[in-house]
């Protein structure tokens, strides 16, 4: 049975049902906050921890299909870069037994001056948003990433105007 979402409609089953559809989405809600706090945080091994083994992270134009892309991709990444990915408004469109899909809006602040960050770093806007789309499943007792998908930016930064 597949439960569609409404905030007018209450859960079908009674208040052991709500209950347990709270707590999953509560956990679905911390995967993906998570992933995103592993990922400005450059704790990689724990990001690709929140993804399911056949789990799938498309990023950048890539399809990242395993535990060792996406930890390749990400070694890849600047290490004086300061990058923080807000996720807002996440939402869960559908919730079963073992599936639980959700979408949100991530805004992209970045700097990188090539050097170390010292102190705060300049904020010039947000780089970009888009909407994020994340399906997850249910696997050896916790929540994990099936796949995740981000749109093209609704908003992104004008480029800097030449010299």
């Amino acid at each position: 049975m597949s439960d569609t979402l409404h905030a007018a409609e209450p859960a079908a089953g009674g208040g052991a049902i709500a209950a347990s559809n709270a707590a999953a989405l509560a956990l679905c809600h911390n995967q993906v906050m998570a992933f995103y706090r592993d990922l400005d945080e450059n704790r990689y091994e724990d990001l690709a921890g929140r993804l399911a083994p056949d789990g799938v992270w498309h990023r950048q134009g890539k399809v990242l299909d395993s535990r060792r892309a996406v930890l390749d991709a990400l070694a890849a990444r600047s290490r004086t870069q300061r990058i923080h990915h807000l996720i807002v408004n996440l939402v869960a469109d559908s919730l079963d037994d073992g599936r639980c899909r959700m979408r949100a809006y991530m805004l992209v602040v970045r700097h990188d001056s090539g050097s170390a960050p010292q102190g705060p770093a300049p904020l010039t806007g947000i780089e970009n948003i888009r909407t994020l789309h994340i399906d997850l499943v249910r696997a050896g007792g916790a929540w994990l990433i099936a796949e995740m998908r981000g749109d093209e930016p609704t908003f992104a930064a004008a480029p800097p105007a030449a010299a």
